[in-house]
């Protein structure tokens, strides 16, 4: 029988990981009659419970889902259906199928689609992870699906004539409607959708160039073909003998395989590229040709203004290259190429992936969420999720009071329009995007903070940055998994979120908190070097944020801007030094006058301040963590103590360095004897001096 309820995150949560099918039901009973029963359509968090019922039982019980009954039989994947688990089903009804087979194979039936067309439909419509319409975002894309492709969710709302009012829309692929959401099941949910979910088979450049037309973006899509640069989003999976031998001995490694361990299953590339459509360049003008529009409809003349747009900008920003490049779109150096390749992430980031919130941050007292990427150009975008503006997702904003001259409203993502491909997606820009003097600017005079999860790109095209899996320890790469990370077989490179509840080993510690709850460890005898990326030419302070205790080793750090000729920052870091000890110097924040926020004549007993102990820290070459990030407990939501009151948690000075706009290189190299300890690294600073030596103190954030 069905059951409507209304119940918060956590408990949702708690049922489905802890508690046996029968006191669920128990449980809901309750949970109905304290939240009231209602169905709102899709809308919510309002789900029906379908008791005893997987969801092979519950596509049996219904003829409206027949045919895609029909499809998993000749798949081969209905019994998995009825089997333990946590699996989304997007169920498309016999006229969703019907519709399919009219349009693509008409006059066919289900008996006679070809074997791959079915394939692809009983795959596409699965995925090996549990959604419900209250995890989804407009714009993210879903974990993959069983045949390997993304799910892009876009949300709307529209006026509902039957409930006299607006309800919440959720389209998946752009054309697929949710009609039945949140029927949850015991090995997962089904929503029903009223359109087969096609999974495209392009790559980025052939979607983006059959679309372009239709979707009015041929100026940016003429500027791609001609700089060369759609090919450099063309690859999809690394399928070299050499990497595919390295998974398969990784997949064989029982240590590799416990529970909650898991090595990935291939090593994917994805891309984001963000587009102007060809309206944004009706509204800015070719400085070479006054009075003219970038864009008119005329496609040679279009793309020549374009590039005179771009040199306006490029030749203030490398004056040293004024001139030398102009003839040939191709190289990296001509303006028009830069232009373009600024507009191009190494990463399948979709809408709700460019930045991810996690609840370890508090924006109320360190300010709106932000992430740093290197684009395709060599240069840093900075992409921040405004509260005030209802987190949409601005390019290059400076609303820093701190910072009036670097003023900049930023660019907007929007949070519909883009589309999902085999190996990317690409999203609609509000304004015209560009690497400018106000960009230079503005990431000369700012702390620059790269959390590795954000670092390695690898992460978010694999399907692994903040793995919602809570019972997942550790992901392990083999040698040469990640572009810009160098190891050798006798490191075990790891990723993990922590904390872990209910985790065997290491992932039981709550303690164990992480910036973005997430981190890289390295195990065994690590020699780990980690490429970072470019930023405008200045006097730089390195820092790395780590996790410090008893299982963490000593390391030699290395600085340089060649990854073969390096020289070391220093003496050994000891990891594992907590930040009580003396040579770090900690006191926290409990344990001190709080002179951030009260008068100092108010500290009548003398008590040591914020302020001096965070300088003799300094001094001491440490830090301590953001104060804008707490510890989370086991459920990842509750707050703990923030880090400067966290004695495992230290920021480390690794150097001072005068930077070029160029990429450089830090070194870790174990100089520890103990075999079982490891290396730790959260995230990375960049500060330049105006920051970290300015006339206004460093903010604690």
């Amino acid at each position: 029988m069905n059951r409507i309820y209304k119940k918060a995150f956590q408990m949702r949560r708690f049922f489905r990981r802890h508690v046996t099918f029968a006191s669920v039901a128990s449980c809901m009973c309750v949970a109905t009659l304290l939240a009231g029963c209602y169905d709102d359509g899709v809308e919510g968090d309002s789900y029906y419970v379908f008791q005893g019922q997987t969801i092979g039982d519950y596509l049996d019980a219904d003829n409206r889902y027949d045919g895609f009954s029909a499809l998993l039989e000749r798949a081969g994947m209905k019994g998995l259906m009825y089997a333990y688990g946590e699996y989304t089903c997007f169920a498309p009804t016999n006229e969703a199928i019907s519709r399919y087979i009219d349009q693509n194979y008409p006059g066919g039936s289900l008996e006679t689609l070809p074997d791959s067309a079915v394939e692809a439909l009983a795959k596409s419509h699965l995925i090996g992870v549990k959604y419900m319409t209250s995890d989804f975002s407009s714009g993210y894309l879903l974990t993959s699906n069983m045949y390997d492709r993304k799910v892009q969710v876009n949300i709307g709302r529209e006026f509902n004539a039957a409930q006299g009012d607006s309800v919440t829309v959720f389209l998946l692929n752009e054309h697929s409607r949710i009609v039945q959401a949140n029927d949850t099941v015991s090995n997962g949910v089904v929503h029903t959708i009223d359109r087969v979910l096609e999974q495209s088979s392009y790559l980025m450049p052939d979607y983006m160039q059959q679309k372009c037309e239709e979707m009015g973006f041929t100026l940016f899509m003429e500027a791609l073909r001609q700089t060369h640069l759609k090919d450099s989003i063309l690859k999809e999976r690394d399928n070299s003998p050499e990497m595919l031998k390295r998974l398969a001995q990784y997949a064989a490694n029982a240590d590799f395989t416990a529970e909650g361990h898991r090595v990935p299953a291939s090593r994917k590339f994805g891309f984001t590229v963000l587009v102007e459509k060809d309206e944004i360049f009706k509204t800015v003008y070719d400085p070479q040709n006054m009075g003219k529009p970038v864009y008119t409809g005329d496609l040679a003349a279009d793309i020549k203004s374009l590039f005179n747009y771009a040199k306006e900008i490029y030749d203030k920003v490398y004056p040293e290259d004024r001139g030398l490049y102009d003839d040939d779109y191709t190289h990296p150096k001509n303006p028009l190429n830069r232009f373009i390749a600024y507009h191009i992430l190494n990463r399948n980031a979709s809408y709700g992936d460019l930045v991810r919130s996690t609840p370890d941050w508090s924006v109320p007292e360190g300010g709106d969420f932000v992430d740093y990427y290197e684009t395709l150009s060599g240069n840093l975008l900075r992409a921040q999720k405004v509260s005030l503006l209802g987190d949409a997702i601005y390019l290059n904003r400076c609303d820093d009071r701190r910072r009036p001259e670097n003023r900049m409203d930023g660019i907007e993502v929007l949070p519909t329009g883009g589309s999902a491909t085999v190996n990317g997606n690409f999203q609609f820009l509000s304004n015209v995007l560009s690497y400018n003097e106000n960009v230079v600017s503005m990431l000369r005079t700012e702390r620059i903070r790269i959390d590795t999860g954000v670092l390695l790109p690898e992460l978010t095209n694999n399907d692994m940055r903040l793995d919602p899996d809570l019972d997942m320890l550790f992901w392990h790469f083999p040698e040469g998994y990640f572009k810009d990370l160098y190891y050798d077989d006798q490191c075990d490179c790891k990723y993990n979120r922590w904390p872990q509840p209910g985790s065997a080993g290491n992932g039981k510690y709550k303690d164990l908190a992480a910036f973005r709850t997430d981190n890289m460890n390295f195990g065994g005898e690590y020699d780990v070097t980690l490429r970072l990326p470019a930023v405008p030419a200045g006097q730089y302070e390195i820092r790395i944020g780590y996790v410090c205790n008893g299982l963490m080793s000593i390391t030699q750090i290395y600085f340089g801007f060649d990854r073969n000729l390096m020289q070391p920052t220093g003496i050994p870091l000891d990891m594992g030094m907590v930040g009580y000890d003396p040579k770090v110097g900690m006191v926290t924040d409990g344990g001190l006058f709080d002179d951030i926020n009260f008068d100092v004549s108010n500290n009548t007993s003398g008590m040591q301040t914020i302020t001096e102990n965070d300088k003799a820290m300094h001094n001491l070459g440490y830090m301590k963590g953001p104060a804008c990030v707490y510890r989370v407990e086991n459920d990842r939501t509750t707050k703990l103590s923030k880090f400067p009151n966290d004695w495992w948690y230290l920021r480390h000075i690794v150097t001072t360095q005068t930077l070029d706009e160029k990429p450089f290189y830090l070194r870790f190299r174990k100089v520890d004897e103990r075999t079982s300890r490891m290396l730790n690294i959260d995230f990375i600073e960049i500060v330049p001096k105006s920051v970290y030596n300015g006339a206004t103190p460093e903010d604690r954030y």
